[in-house]
């Protein structure tokens, strides 16, 4: 049996298929898809490295499960991978050595666990595991088109994240309330230029008419870090993740910042479409956005387009700096959206995608939950809405401390809508308050988690 970090739930039995990184380096994407190439249908795919794109060309296999090595539980394909439904374990130390082709393995994606050639008895004891599982997703499904009230009828809403049209197609099939995410690299990167105006134009504006009213917040182009557009050409950093991405690109880029906010607020004509600006730090950053987006305005009513004048702007809150000044950043937004994976990622000081510090990227961290708490309550008392994205929204034993927090909206990938939902009906708001001013008092990680797996189980028994 290998150990790693759970990415994405299920349990997965197949045959392998290996695929190891060529002496030169890191695979390419080209020669990853040459690799898969005859891949049969069930197999169990195990490989050193994977990036988003690699985990995309996936979804034209029918693959039983996934294991990587390296990667990180937060990295975007780890992401990726989730948002497909593979079951799936990342940070398996060893795997393209241990595992051959051929051989017969068990992702368990629930655990963190990967067994290479089990016996007779472990197969099927993962096989009763298997349909427990797939029992419990049936009985989900009861769940997709209810409304989201916890158990003593307080309301709150799950929307989902997205990055595409079909994406937002599936949030409104499993049952999401909005669009909490539009990630909209996807669309600024797809055929090797920047799309014009009118195109970005017809895209929001198709994806405003198919939500038919509830809300979807566009995310402004987050580029930077493990997040590359290459005929963009970003100059090489020493450490991208600290360097020019986010709101800090746009601003320096206004022909391309200013072409994607004129087709959001020429969209916003005909739908509930929100801003929402990535990697903020500081409050001249948000000034310096309403300034140009009231510029564009003007130029957009001179122009006789029709927008939405009362558009809400707003922030991701996914570095320290902005949480810390969360009260001052409120009173020039019109809502925040707590990132939950940046965010411990820059609290920590511990990189997302790299595997050694994985034990480090835990949104249950003392230090985590205390800027969570201070930024909901900022939100609160500036009377601002506060949603959180990032995988904690989605993370059953954390729902109720966020609830607790206050906190009544969650984004989501679109598959976790109707567990998020069900969570959340089966907790009370004073459960939930009381819960979440007991963990604040522990001040280790791993106590947390097991005081929360502790609550978790007896509640399920």
């Amino acid at each position: 049996m290998l150990n790693g970090s759970e990415v994405s739930k299920g349990i997965g039995i197949g045959i392998a298929k290996v695929i190891s990184s060529p002496e030169s380096g890191v695979m390419s994407n080209d020669e990853f898809t040459a690799a898969i190439s005859g891949m049969k249908p069930g197999a169990v795919l195990v490989t050193s490295f994977l990036t988003p794109y690699m985990v995309g060309v996936l979804k034209d296999y029918s693959i039983a499960g996934l294991v990587c090595e390296t990667g990180g539980m937060a990295s975007h394909s780890a992401l990726a991978a989730k948002s497909m439904g593979i079951p799936t374990v990342y940070d398996v130390y060893g795997a393209t050595e241990e595992i051959h082709d051929g051989d017969t393995v068990i992702v368990d994606g629930i655990g963190g666990y990967v067994y290479e050639r089990p016996d007779p008895d472990i197969v099927a004891v993962y096989s009763d595991k298997r349909k427990k599982y797939l029992a419990d997703l049936e009985d989900l499904k009861s769940y997709r088109n209810l409304k989201t009230v916890m158990a003593d009828g307080t309301e709150a809403v799950i929307m989902c994240n997205a990055s595409d049209i079909l994406s937002v197609m599936h949030a409104i099939d499993e049952g999401g309330e909005g669009i909490g995410l539009f990630r909209t690299e996807n669309l600024l990167s797809g055929e090797g230029r920047i799309p014009d105006e009118e195109e970005q134009t017809r895209v929001y504006s198709r994806i405003a008419s198919a939500m038919k009213g509830k809300e979807v917040i566009v995310r402004t182009l987050d580029i930077g870090g493990d997040k590359s557009i290459p005929f963009l050409e970003l100059e090489k950093e020493d450490n991208p993740f600290l360097g020019y991405r986010g709101v800090r690109y746009s601003l320096g880029h206004r022909d391309v910042f200013t072409t994607q906010l004129r087709a959001i607020l020429r969209a916003s004509a005909g739908g509930n479409l929100s801003i929402m600006i990535p990697m903020v730090t500081c409050v001249e950053e948000m000034r310096n956005i309403k300034s140009l987006i009231h510029e564009i305005k003007t130029d957009l009513r001179d122009e006789g387009f029709d927008f939405n004048d009362d558009i809400k702007v707003g922030a991701t809150i996914e570095t320290p700096s902005a949480a810390i000044i969360a009260d001052m950043l409120a009173h020039e937004c019109d809502f925040f959206s707590i990132g939950t994976n940046d965010l411990v990622q820059y609290v920590m000081s511990a990189d997302r995608g790299n595997s050694r510090v994985a034990y480090l990227q835990s949104v249950t961290q003392p230090s985590i939950l205390r800027m969570i708490k201070q930024t909901i309550d900022a939100a609160r008392s500036a009377g601002i809405d506060i949603s959180i994205c990032g995988e904690a929204a989605s993370d059953p034993e954390v729902i109720p401390i966020i609830a607790g927090f206050g906190c009544r909206k969650f984004s989501v990938n679109p598959r976790s809508v109707s567990e998020v939902r069900r969570t959340l009906s089966e907790w009370t708001t004073a459960d939930a308050e009381k819960l979440a001013s007991d963990i604040l008092k522990i001040p280790v990680d791993q106590e947390i988690k097991e005081y929360l797996h502790k609550i978790y189980k007896d509640r399920k028994s």
